[in-house]
């Protein structure tokens, strides 16, 4: 079964933004496996750079929230990492799903967070509910994965790098990430299990609203 998921243009994106950035962009260690660079996952920084530029990111990200939209228990998970910026997710206390990116050296902070709990609630069937579609250091992408599991993300079928973050709505819904190193048009073909059966949906980039180079076919 094949199904098209538009992320922008949705009630249900929490946020499109670009913002421009000095030294924000992804850093220059290998992309993923198989990807060209024509559309290249965000290269990834190493472990000691990445937890230096989250730990800054997240603090000057969390210094400008108001009480109501700082994170629950749970925390900020972090959704993708850049050179020198960061993108993260996380539940408020009262259940409300939010999102923001921070620049360690002082550049952009963006957050925004739903209004309210239900207005991304579980889905009846089962099906990708997207969440985040911004581009700040990278064009990244943030989405749910309800009653079903995701398998992999291919863009014009060489693999991206997916990832599996704490689940959110007390456990009942899996979130997943992943980035693409500059504004891409096209789309992404994102393969799933439900109830033991394989099926894939085809995901729309943000490239086709911005200038952009590299696309998914």
């Amino acid at each position: 079964m094949n199904r098209l998921l538009a992320w922008a243009g949705t009630g249900a994106v929490l946020l499109s933004a670009v913002a421009c950035t000095a030294g924000g962009g992804p850093s220059g260690t290998p992309t993923s496996p198989g990807a060209s660079p024509a559309h290249t996952a965000s290269p990834r920084a190493t472990t000691a750079d990445r937890t230096r530029v989250v730990d800054a990111s997240r603090t000057r990200l969390t210094a400008q929230l108001s009480d109501a939209d700082l994170p629950g228990p749970l925390g900020m998970s972090t959704a993708a990492v850049g050179r020198s910026a960061a993108t993260f997710v996380w539940e408020t206390a009262d259940g409300h799903f939010c999102s923001g990116s921070a620049a360690t050296d002082g550049g952009f902070i963006t957050s925004s967070c739903l209004s309210e709990r239900r207005d991304a609630p579980i889905s009846a069937r089962p099906g990708l509910v997207p969440l985040l579609s911004t581009f700040t250091f990278a064009e990244v992408h943030v989405f749910g994965a309800d009653r079903e599991t995701v398998r992999s993300v291919t863009c014009g079928g060489r693999p991206l790098a997916v990832r599996r973050l704490p689940p959110v709505l007390d456990g009942r819904r899996t979130l997943y990430a992943f980035d693409l190193s500059e504004p891409t048009a096209g789309r992404v073909t994102v393969t799933v299990v439900r109830d033991g059966v394989t099926a894939t949906e085809q995901v729309e980039l943000m490239g086709g609203s911005l200038q952009h180079r590299a696309s998914c076919r």
